[in-house]
């Protein structure tokens, strides 16, 4: 290790502890001693990494109201940064809330954390380019049963006990935060990105088990048998048409493949 390194390493663990031994390579300046110096930069970095977690957690900042600066103090505490781009910094933050005492406790925090992040993860996801209506309309009659559709690689679906879309709609709108409700079962959210703007709602359940299906890689005939539990077969491809035209609307489809036939 260089002298440079070593400098920087003491100076590291000098800023993260809260009481430790000054390192000799701060010294006494004018009116401020060591200790008042290496406070600022104590306190500084600190603050910054709140600042980041308070601009990627506003639904979490609505849900959690007053508590909300406390628990991303005692987040910073337990979690120095590892990552050298801070953008990053809140990728632990639910996984915190669910086992850290008071929060693992109000099982609605982490959730509501976790759709902050899935938002944020969604918007710097890499471009990527959706079918219309209209590329969908060239596939041949006979080849719909084997057909397989390849959704967005942005597209993140998360299990929540509560109305977290809610207070994150609030607070994307300036508005006064909802009624806490909770869901048992556990229901989903859909996340993704269409062209620059991320798009956040809840499944129903019949939804969620077809968009399930396609994701995993299963024909067009299995979706429809899926719907058809639901629904019945008369009433399965109405409702399979009219989820292929909003997820095409939604820009949720960026292709497709063919199966080879049985």
């Amino acid at each position: 290790m260089t002298s440079l390194q070593a400098m920087q390493q003491q100076m590291l663990q000098a800023v993260l502890a809260e009481h430790t031994q000054i390192p000799s390579i701060i010294c006494d300046h004018g009116a401020a001693d060591a200790r008042s110096r290496l406070d600022v930069y104590r306190h500084g970095y600190r603050v910054r990494l709140r600042d980041a977690l308070q601009a990627e957690f506003t639904g979490l900042r609505s849900m959690a109201g007053r508590r909300f600066d406390t628990m991303l103090d005692k987040y910073i505490s337990a979690h120095p940064s590892e990552h050298y781009n801070i953008r990053w910094y809140g990728a632990g933050l639910a996984a915190f809330l669910d086992y850290a005492y008071p929060w693992r406790d109000q099982p609605q925090l982490a959730d509501m954390a976790r759709l902050d992040w899935a938002i944020s993860v969604a918007f710097d996801a890499a471009n990527e380019t959706s079918a219309s209506m209209a590329d969908l309309s060239a596939v041949p009659v006979d080849a719909w049963p084997v057909l397989r559709l390849s959704l967005l690689q942005n597209l993140h679906v998360l299990d929540g006990g509560c109305n977290a879309e809610a207070f994150r709609r609030a607070a994307d709108h300036g508005k006064p935060r909802p009624r806490l409700r909770r869901f048992v079962p556990a229901r989903q959210i859909l996340v993704w990105r269409k062209d620059t703007t991320v798009h956040y709602r809840r499944l129903d359940d019949d939804e969620w088990q077809v968009l399930s299906a396609a994701m995993r890689g299963e024909t067009f005939t299995a979706l429809c048998a899926c719907l058809s539990g639901y629904h019945g077969e008369a009433a399965a491809m109405p409702r399979m048409v009219a989820m292929l035209q909003g997820w095409l609307a939604a820009g949720l489809i960026r292709g497709w493949t063919l199966a080879p036939a049985a």
